[in-house]
């Protein structure tokens, strides 16, 4: 058990430095845009960078979906829902690749679980030699695909974020007042309470949020914030946050319980990592259009009905990572099976005799003794 804690808080510790990573590139990219302003007429102009081959196929297909499916059929907001059809499209794409990612997990979960005997005897036998002890943990998740399983995982993860990253500048590009094909056509375009999914501009930050809002004036504040201009931006960053929180809490209860908050060290920091992706991610959808910040709430409660789907597999899925780790451990052998005779430090360990079983005629013996020293 303690084996298993010690394994998920340092896999705790990567995800949250991985969170961090990716904190300090949402940062970079509110921050800097693909739109700049043309000091001679004032216009908005985007400019391409290293996201416009994932950009531009993304920015067709808004448009392609706008012009040739919706419109034709008289559909209202038409813009809102291109998006959400490229949401939907892009889901399905990854659809199959996240069920791998799941179910790989799962089965590296199983299996670390069922190798917890065999990881005792390594951790009794290189007990001294932490470095060798890690050695054979890694051969040890090597062999039965454990390692293959965790980094396979991260897969759909790593493909999500460049398309992300690239849909918030096929917005811009839409939204920009010149630069690329389409370039205008998302500006003044409602959809339903939202007045214009072009807004809140990239470069305008915070400040469209922050300038009617005083400390000494909490009832001008709470009037600034209900008012068209400024509510209808808030409830896709707050749906944001709700999505995201329990899609995150939906995954962590598919993992292992090892006890409460206070004995895991792992269970209270992925507590935390919740918290902090959620807020991170709300800080970024306050300062991009509110067409971004549309796909991404129809990317989570996709991904969110997803991680209910699977997790009503998680016995089936079980069974079967069991099946093919006992499979694995028997014909591999146990680690007492490789063990080359020697002790952490070097020294050969001596076997201990197997003691014959005493005849029942000296046990019984024996316990008529005991019997007479108990009377006395």
């Amino acid at each position: 058990m303690l084996s298993v804690l010690e394994s998920n808080v340092k896999r705790s510790h990567k995800r949250i430095l991985i969170i961090l990573v990716l904190l300090l590139a949402v940062v970079a990219l509110s921050g800097c845009g693909g739109v700049k302003v043309d000091p001679d007429t004032g216009q908005t102009v985007y400019t391409t960078g290293i996201f416009e081959p994932l950009a531009a196929p993304l920015r067709a297909i808004i448009v392609f979906f706008n012009d040739r499916l919706l419109t034709p059929l008289g559909v209202a907001y038409t813009w809102g829902w291109a998006i959400i059809l490229v949401a939907i499209l892009i889901r399905g794409l990854l659809l199959p690749l996240s069920f791998k990612q799941m179910k790989s997990m799962k089965e590296a979960q199983v299996k670390t679980k069922a190798l917890q005997p065999e990881l005792d005897k390594l951790k009794k036998k290189y007990g001294k030699d932490k470095q060798r002890f890690q050695q054979e943990q890694m051969k040890l998740y090597q062999e039965h695909g454990i390692t293959q399983a965790q980094m396979a995982g991260c897969l759909p993860t790593l493909i999500q974020m460049p398309i992300l990253f690239a849909f918030y500048y096929a917005i811009l590009g839409l939204a920009a007042d010149t630069g690329v094909v389409g370039s205008g056509r998302l500006q003044d375009q409602p959809w339903y309470f939202i007045p214009d999914i072009s807004k809140p501009e990239y470069r305008t930050g915070l400040s469209w949020l922050t300038q009617g809002l005083s400390f000494s004036d909490i009832g001008g504040s709470l009037q600034y914030l209900i008012s068209p201009d400024v509510w209808p931006y808030l409830v896709l960053p707050i749906l944001l946050a709700v999505t995201q929180f329990f899609m995150v809490r939906s995954s962590q209860a598919s993992q292992p319980k090892l006890g409460s908050d206070d004995n895991n060290p792992a269970a209270g920091m992925m507590g935390q990592m919740s918290w902090l992706m959620t807020g991170m991610f709300v800080f970024f959808a306050l300062q991009v259009p509110a067409g971004l910040s549309l796909y991404w709430v129809v990317g989570n409660a996709l991904a969110l009905g997803q991680q209910l789907y699977v997790n009503r597999q998680k016995d089936r899925w079980e069974e079967d990572a069991n099946l093919k780790t006992a499979a694995i451990i028997k014909k591999n052998g146990s680690v007492d099976d490789d063990s080359d005779g020697t002790d952490s430090d070097g020294k050969p360990v001596k076997a201990e005799k197997a003691r014959p079983p005493k005849p029942e005629s000296s046990q019984a013996k024996s316990g008529t003794r005991r019997k007479r020293r108990k009377r006395r």
